[in-house]
C-alpha cells in the first residue's frame, strides 16, 4: 500500500513539473509574440490619413488598394491628386503628409529611411531625436535634407518657377545639394524660421550652388503648413518657442483662411501681406478716409499785376509838332515855309 501512495504522489509530481512547464512556455511564447508584433508596428510605415483623390503605387509601378492604416512597402509610392490629402506614420515618432497635387517614393533599409519628393509639397514632424545608427532624408531633384529631430516643409516652389525649397518651424536642418553640370556640392544649416531656396548655374565654374536663407514670419506661412501646426498643440508649442511666432497669430491667420474658404488643399500664394492674412479687423474698420485729392491750393491765379496799360508816355503835343502835322511836314520836323 505504501508503495503505492508513493507512486502517485511522484506521478502527481511529474504532472506538476510538466504542467508548470507548459505553462511558462506558453507566457514565453505569448511575450515573443507581443515584443514581435510591437517591434513590427513601430517600424512598420503605415498610411494614417487619407482625403480625396490618393494613389497608392508599388514598387513596379502597380496600383495598391488605399484604406486607412494600410502598410507602406519600401519602394511603394504615394500620389494626391488636387483634391488629395495623405498622411503616413514611417513609426511611432515620424509622421509626413503630402498635400495636394505631390508625390513620394519611400525606401526603408533597416534604421535607413529616405523619402524622394518628385512632385508638390510634404510636410514632416519628428518628435524625437534620432538615435546615433538612425538615418532619415528628404530628397528632392537635387537637394537632400537630413532630419534628425525637427518640423517643416520641403516643396517645389511654383512663385519661384519651382525651385526647391525647405522651410524650418523647429530645430535645425542641414541641407545639400549637387549641382548635376559641374558636380559641385555645397551644404546650408537652417534654423526653425528660415526658408532655404536652392539656385544652380550650369554657366559657371564656382559658385554654380546656391542657397538662398531668409528670415520667415507667421504670415509667409501658407494654408496647408498653418493647419499642420494648429492641429496638433504638441507641435504648436515647439514650433513657437523655437520660433519666437505668437500662437494667437497663427490660429487667427487659420481662422482668417477659413472664412476667406480657402482650403488646405489648395496651393494659394504666400500671405505675404499681414493685412491681407490678420484677422477680420480691417475688414471692420473704417476705410480710411480716401485723402480727396488735396486741391493744391489753386493759387488764385496771381493777378499777374495787371499792367495798368502803360501808358505809353504820351508825347506832349509841342505845337511845333501839331503846326507841323497840320502842314503836311514831318513830325517834329523844321517848318519849312
Amino acid at each position: 500500500m505504501s508503495e503505492t501512495k508513493d507512486n502517485k504522489k511522484t506521478n502527481n509530481r511529474k504532472v506538476y513539473v510538466i504542467a508548470v512547464i507548459a505553462l511558462v512556455a506558453v507566457l514565453a511564447v505569448s511575450l515573443c509574440i507581443v515584443f514581435m508584433r510591437t517591434g513590427n508596428i513601430a517600424s512598420t510605415m503605415r498610411l494614417l490619413r487619407v482625403e480625396g483623390t490618393v494613389n497608392v503605387e508599388d514598387a513596379k509601378g502597380g496600383s495598391k488598394p488605399v484604406a486607412d492604416n494600410i502598410r507602406f512597402q519600401s519602394g511603394d509610392a504615394l500620389s494626391t491628386g488636387s483634391d488629395g490629402l495623405a498622411s503616413v506614420g514611417l513609426d511611432d515618432t515620424k509622421i509626413v503628409t503630402l498635400k495636394n497635387d505631390s508625390r513620394a517614393e519611400f525606401v526603408k533599409k533597416g534604421k535607413q529611411l529616405e523619402l524622394k519628393l518628385t512632385k508638390g509639397a510634404l510636410f514632416f514632424n519628428v518628435t524625437e531625436k534620432l538615435k546615433s545608427d538612425e538615418k532619415f532624408e528628404i530628397k528632392t531633384s537635387t537637394m537632400t535634407a537630413g532630419i534628425r529631430g525637427t518640423s517643416g516643409i520641403v516643396y517645389y516652389d511654383e512663385t519661384k518657377g519651382g525651385k526647391e525649397s525647405l522651410m524650418v518651424t523647429d530645430g535645425v536642418v542641414e541641407v545639400s545639394a549637387t549641382n548635376p553640370d559641374t558636380q559641385e556640392t555645397k551644404t546650408a544649416r537652417v534654423q526653425a524660421g528660415q526658408k532655404v531656396t536652392l539656385y544652380l548655374y550650369s554657366g559657371r565654374i564656382e559658385d554654380s550652388v546656391e542657397f538662398d536663407v531668409e528670415d520667415i514670419a507667421e504670415y509667409d506661412l501658407s494654408k496647408f503648413t498653418l493647419s499642420m501646426i494648429a492641429s496638433n498643440d504638441d507641435l504648436m508649442n515647439r514650433v513657437c518657442n523655437h520660433t519666437g511666432w505668437n500662437k494667437d497669430t497663427l490660429k487667427g491667420l487659420l481662422n482668417d483662411l477659413d472664412k476667406k474658404g480657402v482650403k488646405p488643399t489648395e496651393s494659394e500664394p504666400s500671405n505675404t501681406d499681414p493685412t491681407e492674412s490678420q484677422p477680420a479687423d480691417t475688414s471692420e474698420t473704417e476705410p480710411t478716409p480716401t485723402k480727396k485729392p488735396t486741391r493744391k491750393p489753386t493759387k488764385k491765379p496771381t493777378k499777374k499785376p495787371t499792367r495798368k496799360p502803360t501808358k505809353k508816355p504820351r508825347r506832349k503835343r509841342t505845337t511845333q509838332s501839331v503846326a507841323s502835322h497840320e502842314s503836311g511836314s514831318t513830325v517834329g520836323g523844321p517848318s519849312t515855309r
